[in-house]
């Protein structure tokens, strides 16, 4: 696998420059339907845009300068009657069409118009450093703004992908059909429906099982398959896209799962990205492509995004996941079967085990620690909760400093009902300055929730204990700690909220 390995990697981080591209998907703040034959504008619109008919009109707002997009330019520039089509329709990966179905004229120093067939689009103009993109979906135009100082663009790091396996390479037959079968389908944009021409069938073998879904692109120019599977929605997008490429004479296509992508609409709200078709469904958990991403934009803005590992999901921790995302986090939650998702992109790691870590797999903890360890180096707020804390300690011991480390035997008892450990971007942040009942050198801190007044530490948690019994006595200290362990919960989407 290792030139295998390395040319995904080639192919992933050839991805990764096409979306952060200063005008490419990621650039994307905002789309505004044209429903009306009014005049249409917004806030900090630079003026008013009209449909007539199949035109749309474009007359500049006073002391606003714009100009025509390149790809504008090359439109004008064709002679009369020419046309070409792109890859743009219905929001496809492409960010942008080089030469679509258009026409576009400049009809005074403040005007300007355009015309798009249908499922097109056209970057049009430019003011300062936001592009205007015309697009025309279902016989309906809007206006999408491409910023290339937008947030989530400046945030960008990487699209977390799940590890390489073989057994995600199958190979499969292409059998086209007669003519293109159009099928009416759902988009990523609520209430939007579009026209898609499906253009054949690919059949292949997966874990044993054989499997046939609808194609869509071209034979000639490369075929597409969109998709659903069992990680959609937890892991993964809502559905997902694998290019397949051109097939052979007879047929055959390579199959790699390992290259399956998002579309837009995982990361911007903004996206008109086409569907699956009903039998599009691999009823199998395909861990294979890319991940949900770790950064992306929604309707109230960009999103702080937590990783969350969860080494005894048997155990509800007040609440505090369900608290987060009404304060504007976006928790990743990982659970101890699950594979954990890249570092990078992350505004935060918190790690929670209650009990003992016997049964948990020794590969699993290294890894944590790993991670727990590059979190610290790079300075991303951790927090480890239970036996956790444990696991921030050791990863503390690989770091420069020697002195003053403890260990989670060492401090158990001192720490109270609910031993909570956290880094030092965390123990030194104003929010948390005052909590902290100690701080080490390596800059872990060390948080004591108090007990209830009379209330003695549970007892059976330190893994001999029956599993239910030890979940029972964990939900009955959370219970008694709620008001202490949602005010930090609290703290702590602030801080990451005001350091992001």
């Amino acid at each position: 696998m290792d030139q295998y390995s390395a040319e995904w990697q080639a192919w992933h981080d050839a991805r990764i420059s096409d979306l952060a591209t200063p005008f490419g998907w990621l650039s994307v703040t905002g789309l505004t339907w044209l429903t009306s034959s009014q005049p249409v504008t917004w806030p900090e619109a630079p003026g008013t845009f009209t449909v007539d008919g199949d035109w749309v009109h474009f007359t500049l707002a006073d002391g606003v300068s714009a100009g025509p997009s390149k790809a504008a330019l090359e439109v004008m520039s064709r002679p009369a009657g020419e046309r070409s089509g792109g890859d743009a329709a219905h929001d496809s990966i492409p960010a942008r069409a080089s030469h679509p179905s258009a026409e576009v004229r400049v009809d005074s120093s403040e005007s300007m118009s355009a015309r798009l067939d249908d499922g097109e689009s056209l970057n049009w103009f430019v003011v300062d450093h936001i592009t205007y993109e015309l697009i025309r979906r279902d016989g309906n135009y809007g206006i999408r703004r491409r910023d290339s100082k937008a947030p989530l663009l400046q945030r960008f790091i990487d699209i977390p992908a799940f590890p390489l396996k073989q057994d995600w390479i199958v190979s499969g037959v292409f059998t086209p059909y007669p003519g293109p079968e159009q099928r009416r389908i759902a988009t990523a944009c609520p209430g939007l429906e579009l026209d898609e021409q499906l253009t054949g069938e690919v059949r292949f073998t997966l874990c044993d099982v054989e499997y046939v879904l609808k194609t869509s692109g071209s034979p000639d120019k490369g075929l597409h398959i969109n998709f659903h599977d069992y990680t959609n929605g937890r892991t993964t997008a809502t559905w997902r896209r694998l290019n397949l490429g051109l097939p052979d004479a007879q047929g055959h296509v390579i199959i790699d799962f390992n290259r399956t992508i998002n579309y837009p609409f995982a990361f911007i709200p903004h996206a008109t990205c086409p569907a699956p078709v009903p039998e599009n469904v691999l009823p199998v958990e395909l861990q294979a492509g890319e991940r949900l991403p770790t950064q992306t934009l929604s309707d109230s803005g960009i999103n702080t995004p937590v990783l969350f590992i969860d080494l005894s999901p048997e155990i509800e921790i007040g609440g505090v996941i369900d608290l987060w995302t009404e304060l504007g986090l976006d928790v990743t939650l990982v659970n101890r079967d699950e594979p954990l998702p890249p570092l990078p992109g992350f505004a935060a790691l918190v790690v929670f085990c209650w009990g003992c870590t016997s049964d948990i797999r020794t590969e699993l903890i290294a890894e944590i620690v790993e991670m727990v360890s590059d979190a610290m180096a790079t300075r991303i707020p951790v927090v480890a909760v239970g036996t956790a804390t444990e696991m921030l300690t050791t990863a503390a011991l690989d770091g420069p400093l020697t002195a003053g480390r403890i260990t989670f035997e060492k401090t158990a008892d001192s720490l109270g009902p609910i031993p909570l450990a956290v880094t030092d971007t965390v123990a030194e942040d104003r929010l948390f300055r005052n909590n902290i009942s100690r701080l080490d050198p390596d800059g872990v801190g060390y948080i004591v929730i108090d007990r209830a007044e009379g209330e003695e530490l549970p007892a059976g948690l330190n893994g001999d204990a029956d599993r239910e019994e030890a979940r029972r006595e964990a939900q009955r200290t959370f219970g008694a700690h709620e008001v202490a362990w949602r005010d930090l919960a609290e703290r702590f989407a602030r801080l990451l909220h005001t350091t992001m």
